[in-house]
């Protein structure tokens, strides 16, 4: 019995069919992404810098890319994950700007102007893009990349028209669920590290074996 099961083992290790439940197994330290299931495909985008410019996909093609979102006056998450990304460039210097990029999306662009960002950027000693545009325009990205993003009207408020928005400020509230996606060389999503699971070196692992592919 032994022996026919030892032959079937090693009959199954040269059947497609079995190739493929071995290719299904993580590869990476954060959550493996099916980059080819429609459900993942990326709406192509293009938004402001906050040098006013646009940029969109195309700018980074051929490059490994780390797509994260945060918004200005998050007063938790969104900056330790952004002083993640910074360690990440220091670690991957040889191939920053080269093999890979970073780009931080805003999830409150009632709040989040090109200035406000780019003063966010400066702040943090944070060499990447921080786009924004309009609701309309974000929305799709959002909704590429599984952003869970809602907003509160505070009623109190709401009917002055002096009051700008943005988490813990009169207008509004946002709250979301976020994480910070490793895109491929092709621009297909592959690895999810939720915001709240980060671990520098092996999100950095995970950057690194991309850009080997």
């Amino acid at each position: 019995m032994r022996r026919w099961m030892a032959i079937m083992v090693a009959i199954c290790i040269f059947l497609p069919g079995c190739l493929s439940s071995v290719e299904d197994i993580d590869v990476f330290h954060g959550e493996d992404l099916p980059g080819d299931d429609p459900e993942y495909e990326i709406n192509e985008f293009s938004l402001i810098k906050p040098d006013g410019n646009m940029t969109n996909l195309s700018d980074y093609e051929g490059q490994v890319l780390v797509v994260s979102f945060i918004y200005s006056r998050c007063p938790d998450v969104c900056p330790v994950v952004s002083s993640n990304l910074r360690w990440i460039t220091q670690q991957l210097a040889d191939d920053y700007g080269a093999n890979f990029s970073i780009v931080s999306i805003t999830v409150d662009p009632w709040w989040d102007s090109q200035n406000v960002l780019g003063q966010y950027a400066t702040e943090r000693n944070l060499s990447w893009p921080h786009l924004t545009g309009d609701v309309a325009t974000l929305e799709p990205v959002w909704e590429s990349f599984h952003v869970g993003l809602q907003t509160y009207v505070n009623t109190t408020y709401e009917n002055d028209s002096n009051n700008t928005s943005g988490r813990h400020h009169p207008d509004y509230l946002v709250d979301h669920s976020t994480a910070t996606i490793i895109l491929d060389k092709e621009h297909n999503q592959r690895v999810r590290w939720n915001d709240t699971d980060w671990e520098p070196t092996l999100f950095a692992e995970d950057v690194q074996q991309l850009i080997d592919e």
